[in-house]
């Protein structure tokens, strides 16, 4: 009977690279806190993939309230040092989280409900798998969201038609959705099709998300893959998935890959990061209307009564209607975030402010 895998493999098979052991030295020059990858979010605590299992975690209480806001809280994916995780691998007590390594890619959305307040969704991804289902209305806007979401976190899209055994013929569907990314897969958990391609897509210390909308089938196609048993329910009557997932969650499968799970979300707003702050176009997020647009006579073209425009003519009117509406919602979510950090900064310059001197009585 094989024991658990070395400290060194196990942390090796969750991603951990010469990079990060350089990353580490710059914040731990003596060794003397463990990395581990962040596995689940609760309130208040974490779970930590590291050697010996998954363990406990937390963040000191002035770390948490030093935070500007939730990018500089742990998040899915993350890699982070730890203190006493021996202790909390054994079950006795939490290790503590000293420090959260640079993240290489960062999947970030508008909080819902929220003008300008960050939610991160997942770190350290490498593939985002905006999954769909075949049986269900298929709206390419909402896909848009979804792949700029993926685009701008610096991350590699693909697109998965899931429960395609529900639907006599899935080509005119993956005909429309060729025309939203570079790489769609058809896949169906009943009958196997596809899922050895999606797995593929998690190579050994590779790192995939799958989003997609409540009930597309995210946890059925994460269970076929990576061998998880997370809860499933029943098609409903009119055919639609049931929301189950609850939280996101990263696990490693047997073949080497690791997979992040996520609830469906309600609302899909943009966040600006503010290196990016003064982009105001979402052509990043629509491969090919950025690569029309380098054919425009106008470098600065906003692709609507442009002379020379490439792009116009070439590119369906709802695609096109898609893309102006989220290059607006860019441009308003940017003016917004830029507003609320300037009123944060004057408040805290106000705080930091010493009091007038009352005047004496000889003044």
């Amino acid at each position: 009977m094989t024991g658990p895998p070395p400290a060194d493999e196990f942390i090796r098979r969750l991603g951990w690279d010469t990079a990060w052991q350089a990353a580490r030295a710059a914040a731990d020059p003596d060794g003397a806190w463990q990395p581990a990858r962040i596995a689940a979010e609760h309130r208040g605590a974490y779970q930590a993939l590291g050697p010996g299992g998954l363990a406990w975690v937390e963040l000191p209480g002035r770390a948490f309230h030093a935070a500007a806001d939730k990018r500089a809280l742990p998040t899915v994916g993350d890699w982070v040092l730890i203190e006493r995780w021996r202790t909390a691998a054994a079950g006795r007590g939490a290790g503590v989280i000293r420090a959260i390594l640079p993240r290489r890619s960062f999947l970030v959305r508008r909080a819902a409900g929220e003008a300008t307040a960050p939610q991160p969704l997942a770190a350290n991804v490498d593939t985002g798998v905006v999954v769909t289902s075949a049986n269900a209305d298929l709206s390419a806007a909402r896909l848009d969201r979804y792949l700029a979401l993926v685009r701008d976190g610096g991350i590699a899209p693909v697109l998965a038609l899931s429960k395609i055994d529900l639907v006599p013929d899935p080509a005119p569907l993956l005909a429309r959705l060729a025309g939203l990314a570079d790489r769609v897969i058809a896949v169906s958990t009943v009958t196997g099709a596809g899922v050895a391609e999606l797995g593929a897509l998690a190579g050994p210390g590779t790192t995939t998300v799958l989003l997609g909308s409540s009930g597309a089938g995210k946890s059925s196609l994460l269970n076929a893959i990576a061998g998880t048993a997370q809860p499933i329910a029943a098609i409903r009557a009119d055919d639609r998935g049931r929301h189950t997932t609850t939280r996101r969650e990263l696990f490693a499968s047997d073949a080497g890959g690791l997979w992040i799970d996520t609830p469906g979300m309600r609302e899909l707003g943009q966040w600006i990061a503010e290196d990016a702050a003064a982009s105001t176009t979402a052509a990043a997020a629509f491969d090919d209307i950025a690569r029309l647009a380098a054919a425009c006579r106008f470098r600065d073209c906003r692709h609507l009564d442009e002379p020379g425009c490439a792009v116009r003519d070439a590119v369906p009117p709802d695609r096109l209607a898609s893309f102006h509406k989220l290059s607006g919602e860019r441009r308003t979510a940017t003016a917004r975030q830029t507003q609320t950090r300037k009123l944060a900064e004057t408040r805290r310059t106000r705080a930091t402010k010493p009091a007038k001197k009352p005047p004496t009585s000889d003044e």
